[in-house]
């Protein structure tokens, strides 16, 4: 770890946000992608649950999650449990 030429401490590599993107497929049903997203994501309701599922379909894909590791591994395991196709990418700010 590189030092501060300030304070003289040592400095923690930044952590690295990730995006996690639900990704469209023909296998699972509406209802079903609605009730695993709002059993495992935190803080989604029935409606923000519906709309993701309609954006993912309409477009085939959709955002459904930033954050720092471990929880956005945990979260994409979980989704990958459920069957659900998901896929982690590096977060860019969008202008």
């Amino acid at each position: 770890m590189a030092k501060s030429k300030s304070t003289g401490r040592t400095k923690k590599p930044r952590r690295k946000k990730l995006s996690l993107y639900l990704l469209n497929d023909s296998i699972h049903s509406h209802e079903y992608v609605i009730n695993t997203l709002t059993m495992l994501m935190p803080l989604c309701n029935r409606l923000r649950a519906e709309q993701i599922a309609l954006l993912t379909h309409n477009t085939g894909e959709c955002e459904i999650y930033k954050g720092f590791q471990p929880e956005i591994f945990i979260l994409f395991a979980q989704f990958q449990e459920a069957k659900l196709k998901v896929q982690l990418r590096d977060y860019t700010v969008k202008k």
